[in-house]
């Protein structure tokens, strides 16, 4: 099964079942945001996540394994404008994680993100483990 029918069906399911993002991925045993990108194919599931969803809405094994493979990551207006923040402020942070933690990078492997409505704003934190560069 393509990813994207796989995708309908299970967003489907969801809605049908009644679940918000936030209770689907509790039952998964994800974050909300992680669990949000696992819908919109942006993350794979696990062996044990895609059965957990499985289990939840009803899903057959044909369904969820589009699931699991790793994503093809694609653009939007949204995501332009994420990564506009991004460009604009990279280089103020990339000279504080300097100062902080010396020469490096923040992983975006070892990576958290999370998302919180305060009003009318939204709140994103990245919590990313520093990778020193190795001197030899």
């Amino acid at each position: 099964m393509e990813l994207e029918k796989a995708l309908e069906i299970v967003r489907k399911k969801k809605e049908e079942k009644g679940l918000s993002i936030e209770e689907l991925a509790a039952k998964v045993g994800h974050d909300p945001v992680y669990m949000g990108c696992v819908l919109h194919g942006q993350h794979p599931l696990t062996e044990e996540s895609a059965a957990k969803l499985a289990e939840i809405l009803e899903l057959d094994q044909e369904t969820v394994a589009p699931l699991k493979k790793p994503p093809i990551r694609n653009w939007d207006p949204l995501k332009y404008r994420l990564h506009e923040m991004v460009e604009v402020y990279a280089d103020s942070i990339r000279d504080l994680v300097n100062e902080h933690f010396g020469d490096g990078i923040l992983s975006a492997i070892d990576l958290e993100v999370r998302f919180e409505k305060k009003g009318n704003r939204a709140v994103i934190t990245i919590d990313s483990k520093f990778l020193p560069y190795k001197v030899f």
